[in-house]
């Protein structure tokens, strides 16, 4: 009996050491802490060239036509001609207009003398009042018509409106044309003619000034570097490009020019921009304007969303969000979440 005693005190002592042993022990876990790297946010001001391209052209260009129509005589000229302002390039078979000139100056004269003849009998009141006004009135219009046949006689000749270079003749001797139909196209090709036309930005059109200097590098003249100025801003948008145009005038430029030469622009803007500047590993996510970073406060990862205004090779220039942060998760801000804890 006092054997059977003992080993019961024994099995339960056993028991409740097993029992303790399986008991798991209360602690606390440890919180997780991300290693990460931090990039002080920057503040620059800068003065950017604004780079894009222009085509060569004249300013002043004229495509010269009979005012009235006919067989056309004679061409004096020829294409690659230069040609001065007021120089007589074509005239008309004139047979026809000076005939109608002459009978235009007929019926005036006969217009005149009906009209003195009733002004006299009108006078002694054998003619009417009506045949009076009627008289005076037919030779008004004659008058106006014996006008207008002279100034189609004047202009029956075609003179060039600018000095330039012909670079096409559209019709020649012996053509019939109508009023109005071009005959040789001209090219102004002075120094003062030359210009650059140029498609910027609505961005870069309000950031450039009338005067602003310009560099100009021409495919046509590698390694050359000539200078102008913006001449003329465009206050018009383009309706298919969606950019608006600047007129580029040449300071100093090269010895041959021709209409439709490719040309590199470096327009220098006096209007210094300010950006805040971030990484472009700082982006966690980001869609067009809109992008999140994650900033370090407290020892904690804080999301943020900014607002970008444009991309600075490797950096991002930010528009708004970063009031008075002074820094951003570059190096492992792919794998952090809001308010977790980091190590830099």
């Amino acid at each position: 009996m006092k054997f059977i005693t003992i080993i019961i005190a024994l099995t339960g002592i056993c028991f409740f050491a097993c029992k303790s042993e399986q008991e798991p022990t209360s602690s606390k876990p440890k919180e997780t802490v991300s290693q990460v790297k931090i990039h002080e946010i920057e503040t620059i001001q800068e003065s950017e060239n604004i780079k894009v391209l222009g085509i060569v052209m004249s300013e002043s260009e004229a495509r010269p036509s009979f005012k009235t129509g006919g067989i056309i005589s004679k061409t004096f000229v020829k294409e690659g001609d230069l040609v001065t302002k007021g120089q007589l390039l074509a005239t008309l078979e004139m047979e026809e207009i000076n005939a109608q000139v002459k009978q235009a100056e007929e019926g005036l004269q006969k217009a005149l003398r009906d009209k003195n003849r009733v002004n006299n009998l009108f006078k002694d009141s054998v003619a009417t009042l009506e045949q009076f006004q009627n008289v005076n009135t037919a030779y008004e219009m004659a008058k106006r018509t014996s006008e207008i046949a002279s100034f189609n006689q004047k202009h029956s000749v075609v003179r060039s409106p600018i000095a330039g270079k012909i670079i096409k003749q559209i019709m020649h001797s012996g053509e019939v044309t109508g009023p109005g139909n071009p005959i040789f196209a001209i090219l102004g090709v002075g120094n003062k003619d030359w210009i650059i036309k140029s498609g910027l930005t609505d961005r870069d059109w309000a950031r450039t000034n009338e005067n602003d200097k310009v560099n100009i590098m021409l495919d046509a003249y590698p390694g050359q570097v000539f200078k102008g100025l913006i001449s003329e801003k465009s206050s018009v948008g383009g309706n298919t490009s969606g950019t608006f145009d600047v007129n580029i005038r040449f300071i100093d430029k090269p010895k041959n020019l021709a209409a439709g030469l490719i040309a590199n622009i470096s327009i220098t803007s006096d209007r210094k921009e300010k950006f805040t500047v971030i990484p472009v590993e700082a982006l966690v996510k980001s869609n067009g304007q809109s992008a999140t970073v994650f900033t370090a406060q407290d020892g904690k990862a804080k999301l943020t969303n900014i607002r970008i205004s444009k991309l600075l090779g490797d950096k991002v220039a930010v528009a708004s969000g970063l009031e008075g942060i002074s820094n951003v998760v570059t190096i492992g801000a792919m794998y952090l979440e809001d308010g977790d804890n980091i190590k830099y």
